[in-house]
């Protein structure tokens, strides 16, 4: 039978900082930060009062390791650390990366944005977990509900399509907005004038988005959309622009 206590992270950024700070103390210890700076693990590190090493040969016993790094440097690490059981962090990254390196391996991926320094209710967030075995996954179930509420098993399938769907939801939503503060400042106007159309569109959010879908392409007003076109010079952005419209014009003609 598995025993989860004593920890080892694989990393000391975003998703390392938060898993490690919300961990249940009385459940589990992160005793050790394997990173490969000591300046990026240093306050870290003095917050859980942990050790810190970047010499695999120094990495301490432990009953899991979290790897919690960038998607392209997981590969890279896992040929230095010991057969412990052993999760991931991606939401991208399929389970079959582990396989070749651990016994009991699997993932515990949280389904939201992280900074360092904004705080935030982990406990309400969705963690999606997936093990290669049952014995593992009770233990791994365990540990994700020590952090949230809300845990749901999916396999790595469909973990890739919450992830995509989560991207375009957030980050391209993030930087549509991104795109509308460029366009305000080069004409010399106010981001602000956008800001009550922006709280009032995520204020519902609750409701089903495509019930609030309104604009000229809702309307499949092309004269409006055309105009917009021709006075759009960035190429990229007309590109954006265009796609989009016809993506919600063609969506609306097949489904309501």
């Amino acid at each position: 039978m598995l025993e989860i206590k004593k920890i080892l992270l694989v990393g000391s950024g975003n998703v390392a900082s938060h898993i490690a700070l919300n961990l249940d103390s009385k459940k589990y210890c992160i005793h050790q930060i394997f990173s490969r700076s000591e300046d990026n693990a240093k306050n870290l590190k003095n917050i859980l009062n942990c050790q810190w090493t970047n010499n695999p040969k120094k990495i301490l016993d432990s009953d899991l390791t979290i790897v919690a790094i960038n998607d392209d440097s997981i590969k890279e690490v896992l040929s230095d650390l010991p057969n412990n059981p052993t999760v991931h962090t991606s939401g991208n990254t399929n389970i079959s990366v582990l396989e070749n390196y651990f016994s009991n391996y699997g993932v515990l991926y949280p389904l939201q944005t992280f900074k360092k320094d904004v705080d935030m209710e982990i406990n309400k967030i969705p963690f999606l977990i997936e093990a290669n075995n049952k014995i593992f996954e009770k233990e791994l179930l365990d540990l994700a509900l020590s952090l949230s509420n809300k845990v749901e098993k999916v396999n790595s399938n469909e973990r890739k399509k919450i992830h995509i769907a989560a991207v375009i939801a957030c980050n391209f939503s993030n930087h549509m907005l991104v795109i509308a503060k460029k366009l305000m400042k080069d004409s010399n106007l106010e981001f602000s004038l956008l800001l009550p159309l922006i709280r009032k569109t995520f204020s519902q959010i609750n409701s089903d988005p495509i019930k609030l879908q309104t604009g000229p392409a809702a309307r499949e007003d092309i004269k409006v959309i055309n105009e917009h076109l021709e006075s759009i010079q960035d190429k990229n952005l007309n590109l954006i622009y265009e796609l989009i419209s016809k993506s919600i014009i063609d969506y609306n003609e097949k489904n309501i």
